[in-house]
């Protein structure tokens, strides 16, 4: 294991490793807000069996109730809704079968924990660090600082100018100094589903030998106390600077 890995797991299990993760990614319920009018339209059109009005309304909304191949299309064209009444009423025929209050808990279903870390992630960053555009960036020799650039950008820079070799743009690409530092940061509290997909994206960006850039991944969560996993399997067998956010500063500091 990782020297930070192991100062992060001294952290977890010995001191207030929640207490202090709390100012960082506060917790929030995460519900869909959705009003009360909208939800009454809803229960209108259902009752009504008005299918092409309780379509629309559901399209509408971020969360559709259930997974259907067919609403990432339906939602571009709203019109491809009168001119294929057998699709509406297939789907609308499993809208009626899963019951009006399993619709309204789906359009309401909380969103997962991992989809809202990200800005608080960022926020946090740009309370504790130096933010700057590229040519900034590019200019420090001193300090840390972190490069603000948007996602195109920030990968070509990752990829052209370090040679990692990346598909999109990590979490943080900062400066320590003259050495760069190129990581993801998650906050996770399952291991599996897309918060198991993003613990692979995390570690596989972490173990990245090319280019360089110093990888890391700022990871938190329940992975540090899963001793039994694959994941924590993975982080005790790796040699890649795996640590928790509240040792990001001190990680990069001491880049030399």
């Amino acid at each position: 294991m990782n020297e930070w890995s192991n100062k992060t797991l001294e952290l977890v299990t010995k001191k207030n490793y929640l207490d202090q993760l709390q100012a960082i990614y506060a917790h929030e319920e995460g519900e869909r807000d959705v009003s009360d009018e909208v939800l009454n339209s809803i229960r209108k059109a259902y009752k009504g069996r008005d299918e092409e009005s309780l379509l629309s309304q559901l399209l509408g909304l971020e969360k559709f109730p259930y997974k259907d191949s067919y609403v990432g299309f339906l939602r571009k064209d709203r019109a491809a809704i009168k001119r294929n009444p057998e699709a509406v009423k297939r789907i609308c025929d499993r809208l009626y079968a899963m019951g009006i209050e399993s619709v309204i808990s789906g359009v309401t279903q909380s969103k997962e924990a991992n989809t809202r870390r990200g800005p608080q992630f960022s926020n946090w960053i740009k309370k504790n660090f130096k933010v700057v555009d590229l040519d900034a960036f590019k200019k420090s020799t001193s300090g840390i600082v972190i490069l603000g650039s948007g996602e195109l950008e920030a990968r070509d820079f990752c990829n052209k100018t370090l040679g990692i070799g990346i598909s999109k743009r990590p979490d943080i690409v900062a400066k320590s100094g003259k050495k760069y530092v190129v990581g993801e940061a998650k906050f996770l509290s399952s291991t599996g589903g897309n918060q198991g997909r993003a613990f692979d994206d995390g570690i596989h960006l972490a173990s990245n030998a090319s280019g360089s850039a110093y990888k890391i991944f700022v990871l938190d969560g329940i992975h540090w106390i899963e001793r039994g996993s694959d994941q924590f399997k993975r982080i005790d067998h790796s040699t890649a600077s795996i640590f928790s956010i509240l040792l990001l500063k001190k990680f990069l500091s001491s880049v030399k």
